[in-house]
């Protein structure tokens, strides 16, 4: 069965990007991605109202925010199935 996963940018600064995590109406978590090292804090998490627990969408959405990073470019919003 293939889940719909949703990045969602909840804010920006020079040094980073603080991302929503989850489903496309609903937030499994809340992710900081650090622009100039790639590293990433868990600010939140809530398995409240997901398809699929928080782990199943940090395992999808760390490896495409690392691709933000590696390309430098950081979208308002991203979607993809998985």
């Amino acid at each position: 069965m293939a889940l719909s996963v949703a990045l969602r940018k909840v804010d920006e600064t020079p040094r980073y990007c603080l991302y929503d995590l989850g489903a496309e109406d609903a937030v499994a978590g809340r992710v900081k991605l650090y622009k100039t090292s790639g590293d990433m804090e868990v600010v939140h998490l809530s398995d409240e109202g997901v398809p699929a627990r928080p782990p199943f969408y940090l395992a999808q959405g760390v490896p495409r925010l690392r691709t933000y990073c590696e390309r430098g470019r950081y979208p308002d919003e991203d979607t993809w199935t998985a």
